[in-house]
């Protein structure tokens, strides 16, 4: 009987090559982050979610069913039906490891075969994934047009454009919802829907990475300030008269900056970034400075922070926070 130790050699040697293996053992699943997502072949399993497997350590766990382990030996035992003995056997044939003072006997073309059969695997189901998301980001702007242009001037009274005292611009209005459009490459592929609380949502499967919602028009050799919010790019249009670009987030700043600095090279960019204070304070990260320090150096261009006034409260975070309080 193998020794845990040797069981655990395996289970180490395994994690070097975890993608192949479970491309190979659950050839349906999806990486998100440092986990895999498969269905579970074990209990004919339908769609993922409820399975996952850690890709860092090897330890799975099927919510549903409870059943879980620590390594990817137990994982393939649980998925053969086998012990583990014969599972690490297996994983160490695979590898061309010696298990139990025996050196397996390897085929070095049957083992490139093997190793360009995985490649393969690998490759066309991230090419399905690539054309899923693509056809789904397709679909969504199809309905962001549609719904665009349905949609009405706002009322004179919009209670988020009293609140946060900016102009209508471009902005719509759709039922009860103010509406931004979000564009990529000159046309609309997504909307942000603001409630009259401030409440806001996207259209759902929609794209945002990379995406905007301009104010402004954009001139070659002029300012080009990128910021988070709506509100934010609305004041910072009102105040300064250069386009301003709203990314929606803190993460979206830097990759909004790509695809604007791809679209016009000639603009100078500027980084608005948001001043989390209030954070800063209890010693958590400042977000939205950081963001703004990391896609200006990233984007090499200049960033702007808020110049608060001493004794302004440590909630306020933008520049229409900003305004807002110099105009008390």
């Amino acid at each position: 009987m193998l020794p845990h130790i040797e069981i655990q050699r395996i289970a180490d040697a395994a994690l070097t090559v975890v993608d192949n293996l479970l491309a190979d053992w659950l050839p349906d699943g999806k990486r998100k982050g440092n986990e895999y997502w498969p269905t579970n072949p074990v209990r004919g399993d339908r769609k993922p979610g409820s399975f996952s497997i850690n890709m860092t350590n090897g330890t799975w766990h099927d919510f549903a069913s409870g059943d879980k382990g620590g390594d990817l030996v137990s994982l393939l035992a649980y998925l053969r039906g086998c012990r583990q003995l014969e599972a690490a056997q297996m994983i160490a044939q695979k590898l061309g490891l010696s298990i139990g003072g025996e050196q397996p006997k390897r085929d070095l073309l049957e083992d490139e075969i093997e190793r360009q059969r995985i490649a393969r695997q690998r490759m066309e189901r991230e090419r399905k994934a690539v054309a899923a998301q693509q056809a789904g980001w397709e679909r969504v702007a199809a309905r962001a047009t549609r719904l665009w242009g349905l949609a009405i001037l706002p009322a004179p009274a919009f209670p988020y454009i009293e609140l946060k005292r900016i102009k209508p611009h471009h902005l719509r209005q759709y039922n009860d919802k103010l509406v931004a459009p979000i564009c990529r490459r000159g046309s609309v592929v997504n909307l942000q829907f603001i409630a009259a609380d401030g409440m806001k949502r996207f259209l759902l499967g929609g794209r945002i990475n990379g995406c905007y919602c301009p104010f402004g028009r954009i001139e070659p050799g002029k300012p080009l300030y990128i910021v988070e919010g709506i509100a934010t790019a609305a004041t910072l249009h009102e105040e300064t008269g250069h386009p301003v670009a709203a990314a929606l987030s803190s993460t979206n700043l830097l990759p909004a900056g790509q695809e604007l600095q791809r679209r016009y090279p000639d603009a100078k960019l500027i980084i608005g970034g948001d001043d989390d204070r209030a954070k800063e304070a209890e010693g958590k990260p400042n977000a939205g400075k950081q963001a703004a320090i990391q896609a200006a150096k990233a984007l090499g261009c200049g960033y702007v922070l808020p110049a608060w006034p001493e004794g302004a409260p440590l909630h306020l975070s933008d520049f229409n926070d900003l305004r807002l309080l110099k105009e008390v």
